[in-house]
């Protein structure tokens, strides 16, 4: 990113905002999904939601035929 737009929004992100990791900085990578192209995406911050989530992203994917990105936030360890 920073060879095409060292002036950009992107420079001033540190690595670690733009790779997977641990902690309360990370961006929602469903959005991001969503936004680069038609992904369907969903953020899951609570346990009780997993299971329908799941099932509706398993529903995008054989039915829409459409990628699905499901954003796991898990409790600190």
């Amino acid at each position: 990113m920073m060879g095409v737009y060292r002036e950009g929004l992107g420079s001033t992100a540190s690595g670690q905002q733009l790779t997977v990791g641990f902690g309360p900085d990370m961006p929602d990578y469903s959005q991001i999904a969503v936004a680069a192209g038609g992904a369907w995406g969903r953020r899951v911050e609570r346990a009780d939601e997993l299971q329908s989530v799941l099932e509706e992203a398993v529903r995008v994917v054989v039915q829409e035929k459409r990628s699905a990105v499901v954003d796991c936030i898990i409790q600190s360890i």
